[in-house]
Parts: C-alpha cells; structure tokens; sequence
C-alpha cells in the first residue's frame, strides 16, 4: 500500500495542487452536485485501490470464461464448418451420382425404346407379310374361280355362239341360194330381152335406112327434070 502511494505520491501531489488552485479561484465551486461527484471519485479510486485485486480476479474469471466460450463457439463452428463441407461434399458425390444414375437410366430407357421399336417393327413387318401372303392366296384363289367361271361362261358363249353362227350361216346361204337363183334368173332374162332389143334396134335402123332412100330418090328425079 505504502509503495503504491509513494508510486503515485507525484499524482496525488499535483491533484491536490490542482484542486487548492481551482478552489482558490473559484472555478470549483461547491455545490451538491460537485460534492456528489467528488464523493463518487473518491468512493471509486478507493474502491479500486482497495478491491483492484478482486476486481481483476473476477475480470479475468469472467473473461476466462467468455475466452472458453468463444473457444467452444469456434471450435463448434469449426466442426460444422467441417460437417457443412462434408455434407456438401457428400452433397456433390450424391449429386454426380445423380446424375452419372440419370445418364445411365436415359442410355437403358433409349436402348429399352430402341428394342422396342425394333421387336415392334419385326412384329409389323411379319404381320404385313402373313397378311399380305393371305391376301396373295385369296387374290391367286379369286383368280381361279374367276378364271375357272370365265371359262366355263366362255365355252357357253362360244357354243352359243357357233350354234347361232350356225343357224346364221345356213339362213345366210339359203338366201345366197336363192339371190343367186333370182340373179341368174335376170340374167337370162335381160339377155333374152337385150337380143330382143338389138333385133328391134336392128330392123328400127333398116326401116329408117329403107325410108331415108325412098325420100331421096324422088328429090333427085325432080332436080333432073328441072
């Protein structure tokens, strides 16, 4: 205590002094509140002076404390700092594997879809050909029987045919016979009747002939007796 006043005899000293001169010029002037203060100074620095080591003792608990408390804070903060970038770390691996997962799901759907559509179009080409090969049969089966009826309709029409051609030919030369007949007939009549005519043209000419003389022989007899 003693050392602590002889270290601070010169502050003490010049407070003091301080004090007298302002008291004696009165710039201090005494009042409550000046009083009050200085009671509050005093009862301060004697409390500092008397519990300073209490005082510090209990800071340095208190910031002991605060120190373990900040230390636990970090070291919890570093930890889910560590557990933050293990999740997003973990996080991330999940996430690739997501994905790495989803391109291999898309390569299996594409390759199941190709598949697919590959038994799908085997299945609709051998479908479309067994139709097709039915529809063929009955296509060369239709054919048959049309070929088969339009023979037979065929053979009927051509003897029904040859019997009306028949029929028609014999008609035909029955007539031919008796055109012929008829024109043979005319013919030998028109030639009996064109000999007939010529005769008559003949002796018609002779007649006219015979006159033409008669009248020229009296004609040349008048002249001679003139």
């Amino acid at each position: 205590m003693i050392k602590q006043l002889t270290n601070n005899l010169f502050y003490i000293l010049s407070g003091t002094l301080l004090f007298l001169v302002l008291s004696s010029k009165n710039i201090l002037i005494y009042n409550e509140e000046l009083l009050i203060a200085a009671s509050f100074i005093a009862f301060v620095v004697t409390s500092a002076h008397t519990g300073k080591e209490a005082i510090a003792e209990t800071f340095q608990t208190r910031a002991k404390h605060i120190q373990d408390e900040l230390e636990a804070f970090f070291v919890s903060k570093e930890t889910l700092c560590h557990e933050v970038k293990h999740n997003v770390q973990m996080q991330k691996k999940l996430a690739q594997s997501i994905l790495a997962l989803g391109a291999l799901v898309v390569i299996n759907v594409e390759a199941i879809h190709t598949q697919r559509a590959v038994a799908l179009r085997h299945a609709i080409h051998s479908q479309t050909l067994a139709q097709l090969q039915q529809m063929i049969a009955q296509q060369h089966a239709v054919q048959g029987h049309l070929h088969n009826v339009t023979c037979a309709s065929y053979k009927h029409v051509m003897l029904e045919a040859m019997q009306m051609q028949k029929q028609t030919m014999q008609s035909l030369c029955m007539q031919n016979a008796l055109d012929l007949l008829g024109t043979m007939q005319r013919k030998s009549t028109g030639q009996s009747t064109n000999t007939k005519t010529r005769k008559l043209v003949k002796v018609q000419a002779t007649s006219s002939k015979s006159e033409a003389k008669l009248k020229k022989t009296p004609t040349a007899k008048t002249k001679k007796k003139a």
